[in-house]
């Protein structure tokens, strides 16, 4: 049984994941941990006792940053298209995120269930206001988030930088034409 963290050492654990969000931002996952560590205000004993390693330090940015578009969502349930919003949020984490997104791609598959269990957790109410709501096809699950996060995810791992917006905006309308009602029948 683990214990809670004590209130300084929750701090101390944000600071270092905000500090590595805009570190991964501002100079890819090469940045360099001991500016993390400095720019968090705290020392390199604190970020290894955090993190392990580079990969779980962005693993838990990413699910941090996976958290907080749960939040947003949450937020605006009273739009019959949050799911179609969710879709268009998870673009937007994806292009700011792109080389978490790479990193987290390269993890094994056991290192990914978390992502995975996160993504359907941020989506699932999402999913079914917009399916009651008649806004979204009626056979999707909570299990094709997977499906549809990886359509949406691809041009942040595949393309070069400079295609990377214009294809996933692009990814974005074939996706959403793809869940509404009407995708899917013969025209």
């Amino acid at each position: 049984m683990t214990r809670p963290l004590r209130k300084d050492a929750v701090e101390r654990r944000d600071a270092l994941l905000k500090a590595a969000a805009e570190a991964f931002a501002r100079d890819g996952l090469d940045a360099p941990l001991h500016l993390i560590a400095a720019q968090a205000g705290v020392g390199r004993a604190t970020l290894y006792r955090n993190f392990a390693d580079r990969s779980e330090l962005a693993l838990a940015v990413f699910l941090n940053q996976i958290d907080d578009l749960g939040r947003r969502i949450q937020a605006r349930l009273d739009d019959p298209d949050v799911f179609l919003i969710f879709l268009e949020e998870i673009v937007g984490l994806m292009l700011e995120s792109a080389g978490l997104a790479s990193a987290v791609r390269d993890l094994k598959d056991e290192a990914l269930a978390p992502i995975r269990r996160a993504m359907r957790q941020a989506g699932a109410e999402a999913l079914e206001v917009s399916r009651g709501a008649g806004r979204v096809r009626a056979d999707l699950t909570v299990e094709d988030i997977r499906v549809l996060t990886l359509m949406l995810g691809a041009p942040s791992r595949t393309v070069r930088p400079e295609d990377r917006e214009v294809l996933s905006r692009r990814s974005l309308e074939l996706v959403l034409d793809a869940v509404r009602p009407q995708a899917g029948r013969a025209a």
